[in-house]
């Protein structure tokens, strides 16, 4: 019993980190989506910009200007800023470029969730695009996210986030990689039409396919409402083209209390999220199964494969010499952490501290989201451009 328990760990994991992200190159070209019907581009669609903000006096302005800047005719870009109770200089710099920019007060801090509620009920245009006060646009963004629009079928639209690390740490290294990563899973995936979640950063959804937040607990909204529209029956795309940018936490502790906070968020709402498994959308499900559903319990299956593998392996050589393997990469996350502080050409050597520790984060979420939670409320974390 103890060697199938071992095996089937052992497959899982091995599935989500390596057989899965080498199987999408062929699923995107067997599976590729091609649009059935496109409506024909008479004009461009009217577009509403959501940027929920608390606290942003730091980057407000830069990313006011950077919006204004944006290549999409001014008389179809509303552009919508909900100061969520900011105990700072932020609703006083948005209210500033007004009417060009509208400002959507909340009289004290409510979390996100609420906040972008309250933006798309006073959003005008067809289209919204999300995305975050420290994230600046391409100029162009707005007319390649719009523009996937025309085919009918397609409910969800995700752009390129390029996120930098200034900060020096392992962890924003670490989260700078996987951002790079996640957006070449997120390629294949579009091309599929079956983009598993979006980035809060930069995507943009059809107005008539938002669903309202909950705000009872944390929730991963760009997830939530992404995820929300392909349960409706549409399509979602990656453009790598449509960039934006964005820097890492400031320190590297911020990393790991964001991870912590996204575990918890996507425990809150797991149940919303099964319906995934739906087998009469097989793709959907095999992405959602592969590359979220089992990545979020990793830890405890890499806990139960090491508990295991403890009681095996002075029963084969083969059971020894993994024991002993997981043992060095454990270990050489530490050992890894120290050395590439002590030479930064051995940045390298951090990949394991990272994956171990994120990992720790999504543990830590998964226990946090049975305990009791005030519902709103920002946990702002400072990042590498302040």
């Amino acid at each position: 019993m103890l060697d199938i328990i071992f095996l089937i760990l052992a497959f899982l994991l091995l599935h989500t980190y390596v057989i899965f992200p080498l199987t999408l190159p062929i699923i995107a070209e067997i599976f590729r989506y091609k649009p059935t019907k496109k409506n024909p581009v008479t004009e461009l669609p009217t577009v509403s910009l959501l940027i929920s903000a608390f606290n942003e006096e730091s980057v407000i302005e830069k990313k006011i200007h950077n919006s204004l800047a944006l290549d999409y005719p001014p008389e179809k870009l509303q552009i919508l800023i909900g100061n969520d109770g900011s105990t700072d200089r932020t609703a006083e710099i948005v209210s500033k470029y007004a009417p060009q920019v509208t400002l959507i007060n909340a009289p004290q801090n409510q979390g996100k969730a609420a906040m972008l509620n309250q933006l798309q009920e006073a959003a005008t245009g067809e289209i919204l695009i999300f995305c975050d006060a420290n994230t600046m646009f391409f100029p162009n963004v707005v007319r390649k996210l719009s523009h996937a629009f025309s085919d009918e079928k397609m409910g969800c639209v995700c752009g390129h986030l390029i996120l930098s690390d200034f900060s020096g740490s392992a962890l924003g290294q670490g989260e700078s990689t996987y951002w790079e990563f996640e957006s070449e899973v997120k390629k294949f995936q579009g091309q599929t039409g079956a983009v598993m979640g979006g980035n809060g950063a930069i995507y943009a959804i059809r107005k008539s396919l938002y669903s309202v937040l909950p705000s009872k607990k944390s929730v991963m909204d760009d997830f939530f409402i992404t995820i929300k529209v392909l349960l409706k029956g549409y399509k979602s795309t990656f453009i790598s083209s449509a960039i934006g940018t964005e820097q890492t936490s400031k320190i590297g502790t911020g990393e790991y209390v964001r991870k912590v906070r996204i575990g918890r968020a996507n425990f809150n709402y797991l149940y919303a999220y099964l319906p995934l498994l739906n087998p009469l959308r097989p793709l959907v499900a095999y992405y959602f199964l592969s590359h979220k559903l089992l990545r979020w319990f990793s830890p405890q299956m890499a806990i139960a494969l090491f508990v295991t593998n403890f009681f095996l392996w002075t029963q084969n050589p083969i059971y020894a010499l993994l024991f002993i393997v997981q043992i060095i990469f454990y270990s050489s996350a530490f050992i890894g952490l120290f050395v590439a502080k002590i030479n930064k050409k051995l940045n390298f050597l951090s990949t394991p501290f990272y994956f171990l520790t994120m990992n720790f984060a999504l543990l830590k979420g998964f226990f946090l989201s049975f305990l009791p939670e005030k519902s709103g409320g920002w946990v702002r974390v400072s990042r590498g451009d302040e």
